[in-house]
């Protein structure tokens, strides 16, 4: 009888023991993800940009009604992407496409960003003097940085290696120094990319001031 009774206990308590391990498709889960949901990451490539005239605290303005040129940035972000096939995909050790809960499931573009250039497209003076031809680079007069930074950087610190680009990201590009006067720029934008791919956004206004 107490055989019987302490048989009983054991597999009791085996049986507990079992029932605290996670199980998943009908074996021991050894993964140190855990064994929850998967889900499928899809990373994209970019197809466009979009531009938007944006005040430091996020307000979106008329491109052409002059600011002080620290509080107005002209922004810019991910419009279009096309989501790569996940036959694409290819992990060692792991189902293509696929991630573990724990693991970073954020979809980014499949090429960085590598550089950005700014071409003037029309004739301006600054209030010292200076004049702004066409078809001038004018990258140096801005500043580079996601929009909600504090500060925006030169280009050569924020393009120190190539910047890994997510869906959500937004950027800004702003003067770097008091213009002295009333100046609207027109601008193109050329975004740079690895693979040498390409983006051109046209006919950008920026309205500045004191």
């Amino acid at each position: 009888m107490k055989n019987l009774i302490r048989k009983s206990v054991a597999t009791c308590t085996l049986l507990s023991i079992l029932a605290l391990l996670p199980i998943s498709c009908g074996i021991v889960c050894t993964d140190s993800c855990g064994c929850g949901p998967q889900f499928e990451v899809k990373d994209f490539n970019i197809l466009s940009f979009e531009t938007l005239s944006l005040t430091k605290p996020g307000q979106r303005v008329n491109p052409t009604t002059p600011l002080p040129y620290d509080q107005i940035f002209k922004a810019f972000r991910i419009l279009d992407v096309q989501t790569l096939s996940s036959l694409n995909e290819n992990v060692t050790g792991s189902i293509p496409g696929v991630a573990y809960a724990c693991s970073p499931v954020t979809p980014k573009s499949a090429q960085q960003m590598t550089g950005i250039q700014l071409l003037n497209s029309k004739e301006v003076s600054l209030g010292d003097g200076t004049v702004l031809k066409v078809g001038q680079d004018i990258t140096d007069f801005f500043e580079v940085n996601y929009f909600f930074a504090e500060q925006t950087l030169p280009f050569t610190s924020f393009f120190k290696q190539p910047l890994t680009v997510y869906r959500e990201d937004l950027f800004k590009l702003g003067w770097k120094s008091n213009p002295k006067k009333e100046v609207i720029l027109e601008f193109s934008i050329r975004i740079f990319m690895t693979g040498g791919k390409e983006f051109n956004l046209n006919n950008e206004v920026l309205s500045i001031r004191e």
